[in-house]
């Protein structure tokens, strides 16, 4: 099977692609690995009979429906124009919804709209279901008919007890996404909404149904950016006082029996742990919590109504089973011994579990499908998301810590040069996470930390202070100290790299996007003497212009956000602001930004260019038009890649 599912599926692609000129040589080429994931997904119907396959076809992702006993396709979803499919839900054995996501002509990434569009596996009966487009005319009939609906649709629960209706949450349209979302139950063939179960009390809400796709709770973002949970009962929405959960708390799901409501929170404890709250009387227990860092990620069953598993990530991802009465525990357990030191989830599976689609990922696997058949105990493979690369082509990421200057421990991730020579010691890339708060690097494929380790180049990533993932008191100790500890959490990081002869000190470069562009820049004006070079894209070179400047600021959230993390005081803010000290920086600079970014404006990267030009200070300028909040289209990440190392090349000795 492994042969022919490979086979099948690359020559179907690839015919496809042709079609459009878009076939590619399998030579290697580093500068692939930006290219779109040529797969990117994989969910097998109910029944077993078929797979809904996502594909690049013809330079976007559509759908390819496929025979599973026979790995043929029987249908396509693939879309005109600037829609493409984003994630998807088989509802029944023969009908698939998608959320689609569009590009815009003024921007290179896709972004969802909130529209869901409906499709057979045939790839017939497609019909846009849900968003602004899905209205018919309501002329001389009084047939009830499906309406336009100016809003975000979201997938709450796909309902697999009833195969017309799924469980939408809808929020009407506006400039910040804030406005109050509402429950309907949406049919799956015509569009038409039904039954209205209530509308949110607060912003962002995500909602949480029961085990008879009820909605039974959900959690939500006030203007002040605190976190809320609400609990529906009888009378309506019953908002839970502070100091009955955590400020972090976060809804996964309600049991089988329906009293207790399971979820992430950090009540009267720094990390976040997995509670139970009692929905009878709102007493509220303590299930595990890890002794070092936040649950990063849960296993929930594929129908999303059950939480089984949890993933902590202190170094290498480590799992724990919470709920080992249930069926897709016991696989994933099995599956986690059959893929040891990976990333491992369940994408869906059949309705009798004897069939399940596997997703297996680790630091040297961008990420690889496989279908288990549990009657028959083997796993075959299917296909890869990088399929013109080994697990071999790369360099494995290794967990590290250390203690900063003032005693703080840090945890971080280095990746030694591909190739280097026994006893030689590579130039190092300082690559910063972007953020900062809650944001963390993990243990993962990533492309961009591959082709410079490709290109000659170790690189060091610090989960510095502010980073999500090691407890409140972590995170907010980042608070107000953007351009002080936290740039010498990363600046100890790279001394700690040079006492264990990982990295030779003055022959390192510092590199981010976002705010890791920021603490390029910053770092340079702090430490003239110690980065040969920086490298800054999309950054955010003046913290003053947040408040006035970027998408974060026009949310009522936002404003109390960067409040909280940044502070008022003006003269604090000014001092944290490289673009008002240039004249400190002594090290090359090379300057990237997209013109259409909203979060951190293009403004932004204008006014450091004019400050380095008022102190003569050289650099080097890669401007992206069509481009928002970091390179989208593969080109543009080629380009700019290719003049990140050529740009380290010329500053950092080999």
């Amino acid at each position: 099977m492994r042969r022919n599912v490979t086979i099948i599926l690359f020559l179907l692609v690839t015919l496809l692609n042709c079609a459009d000129g878009l076939a590619k040589s399998q030579t290697k080429n580093w500068g692939n690995l930006f290219n779109y994931a040529e797969y990117k997904n994989a969910k097998i119907s109910p029944d077993g009979k078929h797979l809904a396959v996502a594909a690049q076809i013809q330079g976007k992702m559509g759908l390819v429906f496929l025979d599973r006993s026979k790995f043929k396709p029987v249908g396509f979803a693939n879309f005109s124009g600037h829609e493409e499919v984003g994630d998807y839900h088989w509802v029944n054995n023969e009908r698939v919804v998608i959320e689609l996501v569009r590009r815009s002509p003024s921007s290179e990434a896709p972004s969802s709209y909130g529209e869901l569009f409906a499709i057979n596996k045939d790839g017939k009966k497609g019909k846009m279901i849900y968003g602004h487009r899905a209205g018919e005319a309501q002329t001389g009939s009084h047939i009830k008919k499906k309406k336009s609906t100016f809003g975000w649709g979201e997938i709450i629960d796909v309902l697999p007890e009833d195969e017309k209706y799924i469980l939408i949450s809808s929020t009407p349209m506006s400039n910040t996404a804030e406005r109050l979302a509402s429950v309907y139950k949406l049919n799956v063939y015509t569009g038409i909404l039904k039954r209205k179960q209530g509308t949110s009390p607060v912003s962002f809400s995500r909602f949480v149904s029961d085990k008879n796709g009820k909605v039974r709770a959900l959690v939500g973002t006030d203007k002040h950016n605190e976190r809320q949970l609400y609990i529906k009962n009888e009378d309506g929405w019953k908002k839970l006082a502070k100091d009955t959960v955590g400020d972090s708390v976060y809804p996964l799901s309600v049991d089988a029996t329906g009293k207790y409501l399971y979820t992430i929170d950090n009540f009267r404890q720094d990390l976040d742990g997995i509670f139970k709250l009692n929905l009878s009387d709102y007493s509220y227990k303590h299930v595990y919590s890890d002794s070092s860092v936040d649950i990063s990620d849960v296993e929930m069953t594929t129908d999303g109504r059950s939480a089984y598993a949890i993933r902590v990530d202190e170094n290498y991802p480590s799992y724990l089973i919470l709920n080992k009465k249930v069926e897709e525990a016991k696989i994933f357990k099995e599956l986690l011994q059959t893929f040891p030191q990976n990333k491992v989830s369940i994408t869906s599976k059949t309705k009798d579990g004897n069939y399940y689609v596997v997703l297996v990922s680790s630091d040297i696997d961008a990420g690889s499908l496989y279908l288990f058949d549990k009657k028959e105990n083997k796993v075959d493979f299917l296909f890869k998301f990088k399929p013109k690369f080994k697990r071999s082509d790369f360099s494995p990421v290794e967990p590290i810590q250390f203690n900063a200057s003032d005693g703080q421990k840090i945890h971080g991730y280095f990746t030694p040069a591909k190739d280097i020579q026994d006893g030689a010691i590579a130039p190092v890339v300082v690559l910063v996470h972007g953020g900062p708060h809650g944001i963390r690097d993990s243990w993962s494929f990533d492309a961009e930390v591959q082709y410079l380790a490709l290109n000659g180049y170790s690189v060091l990533q610090v989960n510095y202070r502010g980073s999500g993932g090691y407890g409140r008191n972590f995170e907010v100790s980042g608070h107000k100290v953007w351009g002080s500890i936290i740039q010498q959490d990363i600046l100890d990081g790279y001394l700690w790299l040079v006492k264990q002869n990982k990295a030779e000190l003055g022959n390192a470069c510092i590199m981010g996007a976002s705010f890791g562009a920021y603490s390029a820049v910053q770092s340079l004006a702090v430490y003239p003497d110690t980065y040969k070079c920086a490298i800054a894209n999309a950054g955010i070179y003046d913290l003053e212009l947040m408040f006035d400047e970027g998408d974060i600021r026009k949310r009522l959230s936002g404003m109390s956000y960067l409040k909280d993390v940044l502070g008022t005081n003006e003269q604090a803010l000014k001092g944290m602001s490289p673009v008002n000290y240039v004249n400190k920086i002594q090290a090359p600079l090379l300057l990237a930004h997209g013109e259409d970014d909203e979060r951190a404006p293009f403004e932004h990267a204008e006014n450091l260019r004019e400050a380095l030009d008022k102190a003569d200070k050289p650099y080097e300028w890669f401007a992206v038009d069509k481009e928002g909040h970091g390179f989208y289209n593969p080109d543009n990440q080629k380009a700019y890649m290719n003049k990140v190392v050529d740009f380290l090349d010329e500053n950092l000795t080999k």
